[in-house]
């Protein structure tokens, strides 16, 4: 076995002489616009032929009107199941033919989707996007199909620690704002939401002027800037008026306890926290996540 230890001395040191003769290097973020004036934020990376593109539209499930909550989510799980000429089998299909990643998501204060796709896809994957955004069809059946799936998801939230203890400190922190209201909804906003409601949201909320779009990969700026015409475009200019009124969370040091016939127990505790501006941000980032994960 000694004979073993020099070789591995010497592998230990050849890592520590890597690690440390290979300088870091700086992500070099470029601003990219397009002719049309579109924006976006662009990151080149050759290594492997794949991109990601992330976006955001300012303004999300704290939008929702009164009595149909959970509109921006259902919305969200309901653009990628048909677009354009094609219906949701259709669309599926060839996202999944072709490896391409579309997802949308609905935040309270955002409305985002992300994509990813090979190189080789990379045209057809911005279309199906651009279709998604411009041309959702809504079909009945996948409506209903997705409608079920979210009433049954938020039957199973009811009985579930963690769903029922969170829903319970934002209501608690903002009990008479938008934000104390469930993302998802209730099993009686969902069922109340309608197609021409969803038509709607997608008129008023998804518009070029609350955008923000991030790209990284194997694409050049020379090759992007045409690209985001034709895929955000024909998005309205400018979305409908809205505001989501300023709110301070209301914290009293109160503590509720919900009983529940549970195995095992959950605790959420909150404070106040810092905006991102704050120059103690990130400390404060960091320390949350030494202090548990991030969670």
């Amino acid at each position: 076995m000694s004979r073993l230890l020099p070789r591995a001395a010497l592998a230990l040191a050849a890592v520590v002489f890597v690690l440390y003769a290979a300088p870091a290097k700086a992500t070099q973020i470029e601003r990219v616009v397009s002719p049309g004036g579109i924006e976006a934020w662009l990151v080149e990376d050759h290594l492997n032929p794949i991109i990601s593109l992330h976006l955001a539209f300012r303004g999300g499930s704290a939008l929702d009107p009164e009595g149909k909550e959970g509109l921006a989510n259902m919305v969200s799980t309901l653009l990628d199941e048909g677009a354009g000429d094609l219906d949701s089998k259709a669309f599926q299909q060839t996202l999944e033919d072709k490896s391409i990643t579309l997802r949308f998501s609905a935040a309270r204060d955002s409305f985002g989707a992300r994509v990813q796709v090979l190189t080789e896809y990379r045209d057809l994957a911005f279309d199906l996007l651009r279709q998604a955004m411009t041309e959702p069809r809504f079909d009945a059946e996948p409506v209903s199909r997705l409608r079920a799936q979210l009433l049954a998801n938020l039957r199973h939230e009811s009985e579930d620690a963690d769903a029922i203890a969170g829903k319970t400190l934002m209501k608690t922190l903002y009990p008479d704002h938008p934000y104390g209201r469930p993302t998802g909804g209730t099993l009686e906003s969902v069922a109340a939401i309608q197609v021409a409601d969803m038509r709607a949201f997608v008129k008023e909320r998804l518009a070029r002027d609350t955008l923000s779009i991030g790209v990284v990969g194997d694409i050049t700026a020379k090759e992007l800037a045409p690209l985001l015409d034709k895929t955000f475009g024909a998005l309205p200019a400018k979305a409908a008026p809205w505001k989501v009124q300023e709110v301070a969370p209301k914290v009293s040091g109160r503590t509720i306890v919900i009983e529940k016939p549970l195995k095992q127990s959950n605790i959420l505790f909150a404070d106040r926290g810092l905006m991102r501006k704050d120059p103690d941000f990130y400390t404060a980032y960091v320390m949350n996540h030494i202090l548990g994960g991030g969670g």
